[in-house]
C-alpha cells in the first residue's frame, strides 16, 4: 500500500499527524499508509472506508482521530458519534428517529399538551449520528461500524446523503418551519448552515468484508486496508501501551526491570500461535493487548516473565510449534483462544 513519501503542504487541510494519536484505550500507532488515506479523505471531503481482520484497530482509529480532531478546538469537544450496523439497519436509521408511536400515543391518549404536540411531527424527530454530523455547525467525527452487516441496499442508499451533505424528512411537511432541537433547525430538507467546507464532517466506514460493497459506494470512497502487524510492529503497540515502563537501562530505577525483552517473547509467542495450521480464529492485535494485561495482572511478575522466556525459547521458527510444551501451558490462552474446535486442534 502506497504512503506518504512527500512533505506535506503548510496549507493543507487539518490533517492527522505520525505520533501523538491516542485511541480510546491508549495510544494508537497508525502506519504511515493508514495517515495518508486519512489525509486524502480529509482533503476530498469522501468517507474512509477501512478493512481489516476484526481487532485490528479500525474502530479505534476512529476513536484517534476524534480525539485529534477535539485537541484543534478547546473548549468544543464533540468526540466521536457512532453508528453501529446490523443486519436490519436501513440508511434512515443512521440519519434520524421518527417516533411515530410516541405520536400516536400523544394523540390518541395524551393530555391535551400531548394532543397538541402531535400535530407536529418535528417533535417526534431525534437526529442520529451520521444526521448530526452532515448538518452540524462544527466538524463531527463519525464512525459507521461494519457497514458490511447491512442489507445491500443501505451503502447506495446512503451515497446522495454522503455526497451532498443533505438528507429529507419525509415525514415533515415540506412547508413546515421547525423548533429548536439540540441547537439545530429540524426541517424536511436538512442541510448545513454553512457551506465553509472546514465543517464536513470527517466519516470512517469500517466492513469485515463479510460481502462486497456495491461498486457505485466504493467509487466514493477512499480506501485503506489494515494489514497484520509484523512482529516488530506488535512490540512497539504493546510499548506505546505500557508508557511507565521504560525502555533504556539508564531511565530505570534499580528495581525496576527492562520490559523490552518480556514483550519480544510474548510477541513471539503470539506470533507462533496465529501460525498453527488449522486454526478458524486467529487471535487479533487486540487479543494480543488484552492478553498481555491479562496475564502481567493476575501473576506474579518474576515467575510469569520466567515461565514465558521458557516458552518464547522452544518455539520452532519453522514450524511454529513450540518443542517439549504444550500450548495448553501459556498463561491466559483463554483470552487468544476463542473456538472449542481451535482448542482441540492445538498440540
Amino acid at each position: 500500500m502506497a504512503t506518504d513519501i512527500l512533505p506535506l503542504r503548510r496549507s493543507a487541510r487539518l490533517r492527522l499527524p505520525r505520533e501523538g494519536l491516542r485511541g480510546r484505550k491508549g495510544p494508537y500507532l497508525a502506519d504511515p499508509g493508514l495517515l495518508a488515506a486519512v489525509n486524502a479523505a480529509i482533503t476530498l471531503g469522501q468517507p474512509l472506508l477501512l478493512t481489516g481482520e476484526p481487532g485490528c484497530g479500525k474502530t479505534d482509529f476512529a476513536w484517534a482521530v476524534a480525539d485529534f480532531v477535539d485537541k484543534q478546538r478547546p473548549g468544543r469537544q464533540q468526540g466521536l458519534r457512532e453508528c453501529y450496523v446490523r443486519s436490519d439497519t436501513r440508511a434512515r436509521d443512521l440519519l434520524y428517529h421518527y417516533d411515530a408511536l410516541r405520536r400516536f400515543g400523544d394523540a390518541q391518549h395524551g393530555d391535551a399538551d400531548g394532543r397538541l404536540r402531535s400535530h407536529d411531527p418535528r417533535h417526534y424527530v431525534e437526529l442520529q449520528p451520521l444526521g448530526v454530523g452532515l448538518v452540524a455547525p462544527i466538524q463531527q467525527v463519525v464512525l459507521i461500524d461494519e457497514i458490511d452487516k447491512a442489507p445491500r441496499d443501505l451503502p447506495n442508499d446512503l451515497l446522495r446523503e454522503l455526497e451532498r451533505g443533505e438528507f429529507e424528512i419525509p415525514e415533515i411537511p415540506a412547508a413546515d418551519e421547525g423548533p429548536k432541537q439540540a441547537a439545530l433547525s429540524i426541517h424536511r430538507l436538512m442541510r448545513p448552515v454553512t457551506d465553509d467546507s472546514a465543517r464536513t464532517p470527517i466519516v470512517i466506514i469500517t466492513s469485515n468484508v463479510e460481502r462486497q460493497l456495491p461498486d457505485a459506494f466504493l467509487r466514493r470512497c477512499v480506501f485503506y486496508h489494515i494489514p497484520f502487524p509484523d512482529d516488530a510492529r506488535l512490540t512497539a503497540i504493546l510499548r506505546a501501551r505500557r508508557p511507565d515502563v521504560p525502555i533504556a537501562d539508564n531511565q530505570r530505577s534499580p528495581t525496576q526491570p527492562d520490559d523490552t525483552p518480556h514483550l519480544d517473547r510474548l510477541v513471539t509467542l503470539f506470533s507462533a500461535l496465529r501460525r498453527q495450521p488449522g486454526l478458524q480464529k486467529r487471535p487479533s492485535t487486540a487479543e494480543l493487548l488484552g492478553w498481555a494485561e491479562a496475564i502481567d495482572e493476575l501473576y506474579e511478575p518474576a515467575a510469569l516473565r520466567e515461565h514465558i522466556t521458557a516458552l518464547a525459547a522452544s518455539v520452532d521458527v519453522v514450524e511454529g510449534t513450540l518443542r517439549g510444551h504444550s500450548w495448553r501451558e501459556v498463561p491466559g490462552l483463554a483470552c487468544l483462544i476463542k473456538l472449542r474446535e481451535d482448542l482441540a486442534e492445538l498440540p
